[in-house]
């Protein structure tokens, strides 16, 4: 078998209502896909986290002459080789995010080659279903309203574990956010919270120590992502997990932040960090410094096949029977491209696909209507 042919998929949808984070607001999204055709008739697909433009331009002028022509099977050996053309400029960022659509690509491939799926070739258990968490609670013009109908929209659709934003507004402002939204789905449900890299660690302690009594499940990118001393304080200062990982690439990068103690949960994304092999290889990692890994997913339905499939392949770090497997992220902010590109089905308990490769079907007539 060989690649014949490799295109990039731009899409685009411009939202009716802005949604934000601690950095910024999103009005459009935007992603970029991966096909990778092979002359055994057999097409592969990812997905890159990203500006979309740009993984699109650095497949095409770096990555698609190397694979034209080449075995799609070896897929590690192709991911060193690429990975180690890029080695002088792109070991971080957008070169290893596009790296990440190609390699989830190769898997599809290999799973359609060998009638399997994705996880079963892990040696994941694709049986078991996985539970999902509802990451929401995105800033808005309106917070309060927003916060109630958020919460009703979830629950209503049965999920029973959360996380918001916080680090756009002061710390008092923030922290009554989370008030509100513990108010809104109860005491029982799992409640995390993502400060995408707002604070220093003296203003995420802070923070923390005024949420402590809504029983934060984690304390997601408290500081910036290079900031390992920072880290590190607010692990020791606050008595709640520390997650991070998802602004971190491939097992080199993650080396860091398990030998340093920064966290106590893994979150490489499967679109950013160097796709399914490297995603797989960090959970691994992981188990060895004692480190639980639940995946960041905040893309397509591509994406989030790629990462249900890893996610039944993920070792929990310290095994006991009454512990929960790794949960999903399953962004709730509109996405019409998570929603409809495919046929999987999606909610707060989802089942890993069981048919070869990603297991989903791809709605091409969404690609042209969407194709910038």
């Amino acid at each position: 078998m060989r690649v014949t042919e490799i295109n990039t998929h731009v899409l685009k949808d411009k939202l009716s209502e802005k949604f934000g984070m601690s950095q910024w607001y999103w009005d459009v999204r935007a992603i970029c896909l991966v096909e990778i055709k092979t002359d055994d008739g057999i097409t592969g697909w990812g997905e890159c986290f990203g500006p979309a433009e740009t993984n699109a331009a650095l497949i095409k002028e770096l990555y698609a002459p190397q694979l034209i022509g080449r075995d799609p099977l070896p897929r590690r050996h192709v991911w060193e080789t690429l990975y180690n053309r890029t080695r002088e400029f792109g070991r971080k960022g957008i070169a290893i995010s596009a790296l990440s659509g190609i390699d989830i690509a190769l898997w599809d491939i290999y799973g359609q080659y060998v009638n399997q799926p994705i996880g079963q070739l892990l040696g994941g258990d694709v049986a078991q279903p996985v539970a999902a968490y509802a990451s929401t609670f995105y800033y808005s013009a309106e917070n309060a309203r927003v916060i109630e109908e958020n919460a009703a929209q979830a629950i209503s659709e049965g999920f029973s574990a959360f996380k918001m934003k916080v680090g756009a507004l002061s710390i008092e402002d923030d922290a009554l956010r989370v008030h509100k939204v513990r108010q809104c789905i109860g005491d029982s449900a799992l409640l995390a919270v993502d400060a995408n890299r707002a604070y220093t660690a003296n203003e995420a302690i802070a923070l923390g120590k005024r949420i402590a009594p809504h029983n934060i499940a984690w304390f997601e990118e408290p500081v910036l992502p290079d900031d390992f001393a920072g880290y590190r304080e607010v692990r020791d200062k606050l008595d709640m997990r520390i997650a991070g990982g998802e602004s971190e690439f491939t097992r080199f990068g993650f080396r860091s932040y398990l030998e340093q103690q920064c966290i106590d949960i893994a979150q490489p994304d499967v679109a950013a960090c160097g796709g399914i092999s490297e995603a797989l290889t960090i959970a691994q990692l992981a188990t060895a410094y004692g480190i639980e890994c639940y995946p960041h997913q905040w893309g397509s339905a591509i994406s989030l096949a790629a990462t249900l499939h890893l996610t039944s392949a993920i070792p929990l770090a310290v095994p006991a029977m009454a512990k929960p497997r790794p949960v999903l992220e399953l962004d709730r902010a509109p996405n019409i491209f998570r929603e409809q590109l495919s046929d999987l089905a999606i909610g707060p308990v989802m089942q890993v696909p069981q048919r070869p490769g990603l297991g989903i079907e791809i709605d091409f007539d969404m690609i042209k209507h969407y194709s910038t």
